[in-house]
């Protein structure tokens, strides 16, 4: 097989998530628990063999940084294996601060140089799936293509993806970045894999142009050039970038759609190697259908949900539908549903969250949260008694939470 070099795109702010990104890079939000995003294209890339591997890093990086690391914890550490982060070059000049996905791979030619690989495969590092990357390698080399770009068939087409139609000899024939209207049902997963040489020509030429993503620039004219083809993939795969489909992935798990045993998921435990080895989940309450990681001490109910290391739920606390980050304390009384909850959060006793007012959208973020779901900051600390109606959000920074928070708010 020919040497084949990585790219994982973690670069991005997604003001979508709204407060989960406020402080950290989307590649580095908590996931089912224990794991982060670009967890999992880490550990598709350990699996499939691919040695050497560059994270490209921007926005408030230093989570992501350090939960990463050497790449030791994916094997991408020895001679012959490595894991480097790539941040922009700032400083030189204003063009350096990447500006695009396509700029962002320009900035690191000379990384890619360096390794005189035979083709770069760029993943994008928020997207939850398993795959080996090793039938897409072999896909590209059997029908001898310069460039191809992975898709998976969605039953919803939001206007969010890239999509392709993709033909039966499987050269794409059309593609659109985030249409109004669809043409197809194969979505883009933000996988793509070129000849080394044709990316270099690609990303050189687009570095004069003013627009520079790979979605909306460089894969349109592939199509023109009838240069680009289409890989299908057919295992399932989570978009997670907005608040609905990050709840979504959690959901699959829950409902065993998500197979975390099928495939090794590797992280870093740093939170771990801190506070010492934590000691496993004490259960005196009511559990159901939830995940419940290492340190949790349940003593009230939990349902539908998936529990951080170090949550704590009081006896005569409720929890429904709702993702529960680290170190977070439920007190008694408190109710929870459809709640996204941070690290470090305090629900003080008899608050409720979520209970009421899911038919009414945030007013600030209208098309993100109309589904019924209430997010806290990171180190929040809700007052005892307070009422907070759904589809509304604080964040981090919000100070003096009133005891009536009406549905569809948004608190700074």
């Amino acid at each position: 097989m020919n040497k084949t070099l990585a790219l994982v795109l973690a670069a991005g702010q997604v003001d979508e998530l709204l407060t989960l990104t406020e402080r950290r890079p989307k590649s580095a939000v908590p996931v089912f628990g224990i794991y982060r995003a670009i967890d999992f294209v880490l550990s598709n890339l350990m699996h499939s063999g691919i040695s050497n591997v560059g994270v490209l890093s921007q926005f408030r990086p230093y989570s992501l940084l350090r939960h990463v690391g050497t790449g030791e914890h994916w094997d991408f550490i020895g001679r012959t294996r490595t894991l480097n982060i790539l941040p922009p070059y700032r400083g030189q000049k204003e063009s350096d601060w990447y500006k695009g996905t396509a700029d962002a791979i320009y900035q690191n030619i000379s990384f890619i140089e360096s390794h005189k690989p035979d083709n770069v495969l760029i993943c994008s590092a928020d997207h939850i799936y398993r795959m080996d990357y090793q039938p897409l390698l072999q896909f590209h080399a059997d029908i001898k293509a310069e460039a191809t770009a992975c898709f998976t068939k969605v039953i919803s087409k939001s206007k969010r993806f890239g999509y392709a139609v993709i033909e039966n000899n499987n050269k794409i024939i059309e593609y659109v970045e985030k249409p109004e209207k669809p043409p197809t049902n194969m979505a883009s997963m933000t996988v793509y894999l070129f000849k080394t040489s044709l990316l270099i020509d690609l990303l050189k030429t687009n570095a004069k142009e003013n627009s520079h993503e790979f979605g909306r620039d460089i894969l349109p004219k592939l199509v023109k050039q009838e240069m680009l083809f289409g890989y299908k993939f057919r295992n399932p795969w989570y978009y997670a970038r907005t608040i609905k489909s990050y709840y979504k992935a959690h959901q699959a798990l829950l409902d065993r759609k998500f197979d975390l045993n099928a495939w090794q998921i590797r992280t870093n435990l740093i939170e771990r190697a801190e506070k010492g080895d934590r000691v496993p989940a004490r259960i005196n309450g009511e559990v159901t259908n939830s995940v419940i990681s290492e340190g949790c001490v349940i003593n009230g109910q939990v349902a539908n949900s998936v529990l951080s290391p170090g949550v704590i739920v009081e006896k005569g606390a409720i929890v429904q539908d709702s993702i529960i980050f680290h170190d977070s304390l439920i007190q008694n009384g408190a109710f929870l549903k459809r709640a996204i909850i941070d690290k470090d959060v305090l629900i003080s006793e008899h608050s409720e969250l979520g209970r009421s007012g899911s038919d009414v959208r945030s007013k600030e973020y209208a098309e993100l949260l109309e589904d019924g779901f209430t997010l806290v900051g990171k180190g929040i600390k809700i007052p005892a008694r307070t009422r907070i109606e759904a589809n509304s959000v604080i964040f981090s920074t919000a100070r003096d939470i009133p005891e009536e928070i009406p549905a569809g708010s948004t608190l700074k």
